[in-house]
């Protein structure tokens, strides 16, 4: 009985992995030169460089939001950093022979995907301090996220869990930023 309720499990698994190649696979077919240039900067963007340019200058206007940007910017980096030692999930292009990688990974593993969780850790601290700003914020987010599958650095979960993980840092930043009470 054991080996027929472990059947189901595995093939399960079989045919998730199956459906995130395929849909990266397709993703793959609007591959264009200029597109690809886009998907580049937006990846550029989200390297960590532009976040901590924010975090300086938001320390300087409004020292609750650079706190709170700061905060998830630090959460999100160590929880991301540790999730991908435990998961060691290896990027799409490693594991897969018809998956190709547009960019230079800055590490081996995927899971989850830390471009993806800085950005929205930045786009959700705004949606408390600066609701207006959010909906283009979670845009670029957005976009920095689409970019690292176009490029072939992550599978979609990935980026799935990096949005979850950035939203996460960004609300117990926010929740602990409000119990200081500067």
């Amino acid at each position: 009985m054991k080996k027929k309720d472990k059947k189901p499990v595995a093939r399960k698994k079989r045919d998730w992995k199956h459906a995130e190649k395929y849909i990266m696979l397709l993703i793959f077919r609007i591959r264009r030169n200029r597109l690809t240039a886009f998907m580049r900067l937006m990846t550029k963007l989200g390297d960590g460089w532009l976040w901590l340019l924010m975090d300086i200058a938001f320390l300087l206007v409004n020292i609750n939001a650079g706190l709170a940007l700061s905060f998830a910017s630090l959460l999100q980096l160590a929880m991301h950093m540790v999730l991908k030692r435990v998961f060691t999930r290896e990027r799409p292009f490693i594991r897969h022979n018809d998956i190709t990688n547009l960019a230079i990974p800055p590490d081996r593993f995927s899971f989850p995907s830390g471009h993806t969780a800085a950005a929205f850790a930045v786009s959700f601290v705004f949606l408390f301090f600066y609701p207006p700003v959010f909906i283009p914020m979670v845009v670029i987010a957005s976009l920095i996220a689409f970019s690292r599958i176009y490029l072939g650095m992550h599978y979609p979960t990935d980026v799935v869990a990096g949005g979850i993980l950035g939203f996460l840092s960004a609300k117990l930043s926010v929740y602990f930023v409000l119990l200081l009470d500067l």
